[in-house]
């Protein structure tokens, strides 16, 4: 296959490169084969000479003539790069710390996993397991490959060749694909003039859009907040993108159309100011460079004032745009600046190791990952519900303004929070109705669940979705047809595969067609029917069907050892990596054991652990004319998993009466 003679159109060096290889149809841009090929900064001339390997289809000259003209270029527009990834089958991802954080790489591989390509995951650190958005879609790659020392094998080439070719004869219609030269060309003409007009959010919308974007500045005027509205549409229209602090993009198809309004956001990408879409067309889903602009971000859909201010749960939409708006108003500190608090206080104690060790530095213990291995859940046996005496369903319906919601997952920045929870819950939207109720019933029995409608679903979704899966034990699926057929839950439900995540299934339909994969996944875990929430009231031996689940989330929950997430710099990994193989070496030196079994939940913990178990914070009750149960929770078992966050312990625990109630509770709890 020869090299493609593409026009490749202002590539950037700064944060990534483009690398493309292809064969054309006679017929103009529609590729039989194209793969596209991102690398990040700091693998970009180790990457640069594997290409030269990879690209055997075409001469060595050619590959080097088409590597010098991407070193060339300095600018890249996002519609010409949304372009490339509709144009290519394949989407490569070379998976790095450094990619994970550049924010123009994610954005791009998030545009891959909506438009759908097929991806192609190359693993080239060797301790490094990408998280959020990227460890999600890079778990569903149709091929993964490690990256050794060794640099690029002949057996890694035959199988990204084997991947590729697997493409070859797929149709590939509909990409929707723009002559580079157009773009070009229209990317020229465009003369976006910037104004000093000052604005804290700034409204940017055409006329489609502004009925929508007038309601919007109303409320935000209403409630204080310095706004404004600029037309991009009307003639000689000017921009206060670079005087603002929030910008909020009003979008529709002719938003898509007018390039002042492609430029005006790109600037606001540019200067790094918070973005808050609002959709303001029904039915519209972007054709073009918008798309790869808010891949997987979270907007806001606001139609008309009756969509605005229609009741959504316990809020609506226009309140809940208002208080994203106030959030990204306050400063966001860099990623940098947020290590280096940590960063600090680990090289103190690292200095403090130091000086009690007899040796420098301790023996580095080994970090190396199998990325393309899945993690293992831990799997137990679930107890038979039984129950020989009254043990009644009760149901609580709640609201924010009643019970404080679980603690989200992601801070007030859409950064995880690293939450420890029992479990995500995991559901296809048309179910949302029966799931919220569940959720309901498990909140009053003291489960930590992650729920996308409180579960702060703000930022990226794709990476709010992962990082539930990430922080939770059990997988709590509500499976159904629709579930099976969604890629989303698809995509939900492998990332669980991939870090090893036990599961409870609740089938809300019969006869639940699914493929090979899901079903070896779930195979020896819990599995309950309920087509309705009657369902979930009825006894399993005397016990209401909904707390045979939450025991067996809790059984299943308690288990799992906590896994430990490195979303973090290299240098800071390093820093951590360093202080945990000093603390082995001091206790070696000492001839003592590092680690402890705890006597509540048994899983292993040292004296730097902090918090990962559970305790009962109320006691235990009944077993004469009630059913014997926590009453903090509803669990049977005296000793069953506790519900309360607390941290580890090797304490010797009694089983304690309280002879003035009659109730139980363990000492220490």
């Amino acid at each position: 296959m020869a090299l493609s003679p593409v026009n490749i159109y202002d590539v950037p060096m700064e944060k990534y490169a483009y690398s493309l290889i292809g064969e054309l149809d006679t017929t103009g841009l529609s590729p039989c084969v194209a793969v596209i090929v991102i690398f990040s900064d700091h693998t970009i001339m180790m990457e640069h000479r594997s290409d030269i390997e990879l690209y055997k289809y075409g001469s060595e000259a050619e590959v080097l003539d088409l590597l010098e003209d991407i070193a060339k270029k300095v600018e890249y527009p996002v519609i010409a790069r949304a372009n490339l990834i509709r144009w290519c089958n394949v989407f490569i991802v070379n998976i790095s710390r450094m990619y994970q954080q550049t924010a123009f790489c994610m954005e791009t591989i998030n545009y891959a996993k909506d438009v759908r390509k097929p991806v192609i995951a190359i693993y080239a650190e060797s301790n490094f397991q990408p998280y959020g958005a990227l460890g999600a879609i890079s778990s569903s790659a149709i091929q993964s490959i490690v990256l050794t020392n060794d640099g690029v094998s002949e057996n890694i080439i035959a199988q990204l060749s084997n991947a590729i070719s697997s493409q070859e004869n797929k149709k590939n219609t509909g990409k929707n694909v723009t002559d580079p030269e157009k773009i070009k060309t229209d990317n020229n003409s465009v003369n976006l003039i910037y104004n000093d007009k000052p604005c804290t959010v700034l409204i940017c919308t055409t006329d489609e859009g502004l009925p929508v974007a007038k309601l919007i500045y109303n409320e935000f005027s209403a409630k204080n907040l310095n706004a404004l509205v600029e037309n991009l549409s009307d003639a000689n229209a000017t921009c206060s993108v670079r005087q603002c602090t929030v910008f909020i993009p009003i979008l529709s198809a002719g938003f898509e159309k007018q390039p002042a309004c492609r430029i005006a956001f790109e600037e606001a990408r540019l200067l790094q100011i918070p973005i808050i879409p609002v959709m303001s067309a029904i039915d519209w889903k972007p054709q073009d460079w918008l798309g790869i602009t808010v891949a997987g971000a979270t907007y806001f859909r606001i139609y008309t004032q009756v969509s605005a201010y229609k009741p959504l749960y316990d809020s609506n939409r226009i309140t809940d745009l208002r208080v994203a708006v106030e959030i990204a108003c306050q400063p966001r500190p860099s990623q940098a600046e947020r290590e280096q608090t940590e960063m600090k206080i680990l090289k103190e104690k690292i200095e403090e190791c130091k000086s009690k060790l007899q040796t420098w530095p301790p023996q580095r213990k080994v970090r190396t990952i199998n990325s393309t291995t899945d993690r293992q859940p831990v799997r137990v046996a679930i107890a038979e519900p039984n129950a020989t005496l009254a043990f009644n369903h009760i149901h609580h319906t709640i609201t924010r303004m009643d019970i404080k919601a679980p603690a989200p997952i992601l801070n007030e920045y859409g950064i995880p929070k690293r939450v420890q929870l029992d479990c995500m819950i995991s559901y296809q939207w048309g179910n949302q109705i029966f799931v919220r109720t569940v959720y309901e019933d498990m909140l009053m029995r003291e489960v930590r669940a992650w729920f996308d409608i409180w579960g702060s679903m703000q930022g990226n979704t794709n990476d709010a979705m992962a990082t539930g899966v990430e922080c939770a034990k059990v997988m709590l699926v509500f499976l159904s047809k629709s579930y099976v057929e969604s890629t989303n839950c698809q995509l939900e439900f492998r990332y669980a595969i991939k870090r090893g995540k036990a599961f409870v299934i609740i089938r809300t339909q019969p006869n639940i067609q699914m493929e090979q994969w899901m079903t070896e996944a779930i195979q020896g875990f819990p599995q309950y029917n309920a087509f309705s929430y009657d369902d979930l009231e009825r006894p399993i031996n005397g016990v209401p069907t909904i707390d045979a689940i939450v025991q067996a989330i809790r059984t299943l929950a308690q288990a799992q050892p906590t896994e430990t997430i490195d979303d973090c710099s290299a240098e800071l990994f390093e820093l951590r990596s360093l202080l945990d193989d000093a603390r082995d070496a001091l206790y070696n030196d000492a001839g003592q054991t590092r680690y402890k079994t705890c006597t509540r939940c048994n899983q292993q913990f040292d004296e730097f652990t902090k918090g990962g178990c559970k305790k009962h914070r109320a006691y235990y009750m009944g077993g004469t004319i009630l059913e014997g149960r926590w009453v903090c929770c509803r669990q049977q078992a005296k000793d069953s998993p506790g519900c309360e966050p607390c941290d580890h312990t090797d304490a010797v625990r009694v089983y304690t009466q309280n002879p003035d109630y009659g109730t139980w509770t363990w000492e220490p709890a």
